[in-house]
């Protein structure tokens, strides 16, 4: 996960699953999920500084968590059951408009520089969207 408020990063965290995800998109709805918690925690924070904000944007690279953040559960049931009703959180911030989900492509997915082995060209590429310089960059 990797929060972004004004071009800069202001929450990150990588970490393994507590459970055993069935699916990919088991997997990819707990961390959506998980990650719309920590959006909504850092909405009140910035809410007690005075800093109000439209709805924000959660980009996710899985379709089928995407339908699942946008459709009603019961469309998908018979392959969607064995999912924990806790992670339907991020359904319930989608209907109160307090989230959008918008779909990123795999190759602009900035967490995916924490969770996945990257070529260096497509780990700069990602450092440089977050505004990360490597050592050779910031001298001049």
């Amino acid at each position: 996960m990797v929060c972004m408020y004004a071009g800069g990063i202001i929450a990150w965290k990588s970490h393994r699953q507590a459970s055993v995800a069935i699916s990919s998109t088991e997997a990819e709805v707990v961390a959506v999920s998980e990650t719309a918690r920590e959006i909504m925690w850092l909405k009140v924070l910035m809410a007690s500084i005075q800093h109000t904000d439209d709805i924000t944007v959660l980009y996710v690279d899985n379709e089928s968590a995407i339908k699942l953040a946008r459709n009603p559960p019961y469309e998908f049931h018979s392959r969607t059951k064995h999912i924990r009703i806790r992670h339907f959180f991020i359904r319930e911030a989608v209907t109160d408009g307090v989230l959008k989900v918008e779909k990123v492509s795999l190759e602009m997915q900035l967490a995916h520089m924490m969770t996945k082995p990257l070529f260096r060209p497509r780990l700069t590429m990602l450092c440089g969207k977050i505004g990360m310089l490597s050592g050779r960059e910031n001298t001049g």
